[in-house]
């Protein structure tokens, strides 16, 4: 799609890296093969299409065959001759993602017709369309689709309608600047008192009950973090762009970040790792960390940490485990604790819809392009087809293998993401020499790749303990937390020592904190500093995302 300026000093004049469109990227993630069949099920339901469809772009060969794009266009030829859709608003924004999803794959003229029409519709239906608390208080949905609308047309007429709801919608900028709330919303506020008062304020976003609820809640706060983002490249006010920086930086400071990119309190209000986070708050993390456009790696690390751990610990087999906790003693603890919990069928909806958008945003900007060249940012194995000012070429990525594939020479920079956590990292190209690359920082290879050219990078893994919830323990493999695999006898473990790492599996010392109490297969608070009684006992640690029941944070043991 072209690109077209907004603002003469906007950094959407010259965006330094785009992600690959739709059919540009195909990955082999077995996750998101599961994602796909569940959410398959409820392709009735417009708010799914998007996701499904970015999905099924990812996935399969043909796309455009899949039940999803038929329900697409069923409900586009419902559009009426003035534009609108006979839908509410929210559902109306979700099908034009749709749609605007399939125009990526497939620039057809007619398709990008209907959605210029629909925002005339919008035009002439504002105050109507900004009565939708979900547009006021979400607005990064609204706001993405008209930006990359305006990018495609340059109509000035959509250029309008993104200055007004910067102007209209809530400043997610200034909350995320000076975000506060340090402690758990219902030891501030009572669930009891918090319904009553959101009833009473209607959604307005004004209201005292509304926006506590608003900025504790997982989900909401990463759709705020993406609008923060996309004012930012809109106006290239200062404030705005590094908002989404800022307000991580505030959030992981404050409340951690265990469970792949958040606390397991729903709320991020830093409670007990008890508590649970749910499925649609790490899908919609995902989706704002991958629309960062910047030159630091922070937000690849964020979304490698969810790709380890959070989106692949969300779905069991063929289920799906709409709520999760860093530790429990069951695969699915329910919902207890949790602060708020919407309807079963429509919990199910939102953490679908957003797990899909998720991984098939996260996809997107595994490898991104610049005017210089592409940039691997997640090393997703696939295959990514991507568009050069030299020419194009193929990528892919698989064990640590970044292959090149081109008719002709390609001359281009290769900046590599070396992550945060790895000790030692050293990049090959063809098996010439070694270069060294730096922890937390990008490596750039400039040359000019030949058809069959390979560059090799090996990122070694450390195992590291860090502190969390009550002075507790996590222990951490590269980008994956690791937990204990607990039983009816043994669960109230302390950490005792360093694990270590014995034939590429990874040993803890631990003992038994008889004081950790559990309620049914919820352990209660974590213990400060515990007395351990006993002796030590060797146990195994595994990845997070691979044990439904864990204890993946864990009191200090006298030796710790």
């Amino acid at each position: 799609m072209p690109l077209k300026p907004i603002y003469e000093k906007s950094p959407l004049v010259a965006l330094k890296e785009l992600p690959l469109r739709p059919g540009q990227v195909r990955v082999v993630n077995e996750k998101m093969d599961q994602l796909y069949a569940l959410a398959c099920s409820l392709v009735d339901q417009p708010m799914m299409w998007e996701g499904l469809f970015r999905v099924a772009c990812v996935l399969k060969a043909k796309p455009t065959e899949e039940a999803v794009t038929e329900k697409i266009n069923a409900a586009l030829a419902q559009q009426g001759e003035d534009g609108g859709l006979p839908m509410e608003v929210e559902a109306s924004v979700a099908v034009m993602r749709a749609a605007l999803a399939m125009y990526e794959l497939d620039a057809k003229r007619p398709l990008l017709e209907k959605l210029v029409a629909w925002c005339a519709w919008l035009a002439e239906n504002w105050d109507a369309v900004l009565s939708c608390a979900a547009v006021r208080t979400h607005a990064a949905d609204l706001m993405e689709l008209l930006q990359t609308l305006y990018r495609v047309t340059g109509k000035k007429a959509i250029l309008s309608l993104c200055d007004k709801l910067r102007q209209q919608a809530m400043d997610w900028s200034g909350i995320l600047h000076t975000f506060a709330v340090q402690r758990p919303m219902n030891r501030v506020t009572a669930w009891k008192d918090m319904e009553a008062g959101l009833e009473a304020e209607e959604g307005s976003e004004a209201g005292f009950y509304t926006r506590q609820y608003l900025t504790c809640h997982g989900e909401s706060l990463a759709d705020g973090l993406r609008s923060a983002t996309l004012n930012g490249l809109f106006s290239g006010n200062g404030m705005e762009l590094s908002a989404a920086k800022t307000g991580w930086e505030k959030i992981s400071r404050y409340h951690g970040a265990v469970c792949g990119g958040v606390t397991a309190d729903e709320t991020i209000g830093g409670r007990s790792p008890a508590c649970a986070v749910d499925a649609a708050s790490l899908g919609a993390w995902a989706e704002a960390f991958a629309g960062v456009d910047c030159e630091e790696t922070w937000a690849y690390e964020a979304i490698e940490i969810l790709l380890a751990n959070g989106l692949p610990a969300a779905l069991n087999g063929d289920k799906l485990i709409p709520f999760q906790r860093v530790n429990g003693l069951a695969a699915n603890c329910g919902t207890k604790d949790c602060y708020h919990v919407h309807e079963g069928d429509e919990q199910v909806l939102r953490a679908l819809n957003r797990l899909c958008r998720g991984w098939a945003k996260a996809a997107s900007c595994a490898v991104t392009v610049s005017a210089k060249g592409l940039s691997v940012n997640l090393y997703m194995p696939g295959r990514y087809a991507v568009p050069l000012a030299d020419g194009a070429c193929v990528v892919t990525i698989a064990d640590g293998v970044v292959k090149f594939s081109a008719k002709k020479p390609v001359k281009a920079a290769l900046r590599l993401r070396v992550p945060a956590w790895t000790e030692d990292a050293c990049i090959t190209v063809n098996d010439e020499g070694g270069m060294e690359g730096h922890a937390g920082s990008w490596l750039t290879i400039d040359r000019t790749w030949q058809d069959g050219d390979v560059v090799k990078v090996d990122f070694a893994k450390a195992i590291r303990v860090g502190s969390g919830h009550h002075q507790s323990a996590c222990v951490r493999y590269g980008a994956q937390v690791l937990a204990y695999v607990p039983t009816e006898e043994l669960w109230n473990v302390a950490l005792c020592g360093e694990p270590v790492l014995e034939d590429g599996r990874v040993f803890a010392q631990v003992k038994r904190v008889p004081d950790w109490r559990k309620r049914g297969s919820l352990p209660a608070d974590l213990p400060v500093l515990p007395h351990a009684e006993g002796e030590c006992v060797k146990v195994e640690l595994v990845p997070y995302a691979e044990a439904p029941c864990r204890i993946a944070l864990f009191p200090k043991g006298d030796e710790a």
